[in-house]
């Protein structure tokens, strides 16, 4: 669930769609963190999640500069 909305948001051209977008990922990925953290049976998933989370940031704030 959670990389759909994350590739929805970084294929996004549509500049008034894509914050939204990224918005929804960030959440997505956050809520994913929290249940994979409780039970970390896949470190993989967890590799992708937490290099989910610092792209998103890093879009946030390059978002923010333009």
């Amino acid at each position: 669930m959670w990389k759909q909305v994350y590739q929805d948001a970084l294929f996004e051209l549509d500049q008034t769609r894509f914050k939204p977008k990224l918005e929804a990922a960030f959440k997505a990925v956050q809520d994913r963190l929290l249940e994979v953290r409780s039970d970390p049976t896949d470190r993989r998933e967890l590799m992708e999640l937490e290099d989910a989370k610092h792209t998103i940031v890093f879009l946030r704030k390059h978002e923010l500069q333009t």
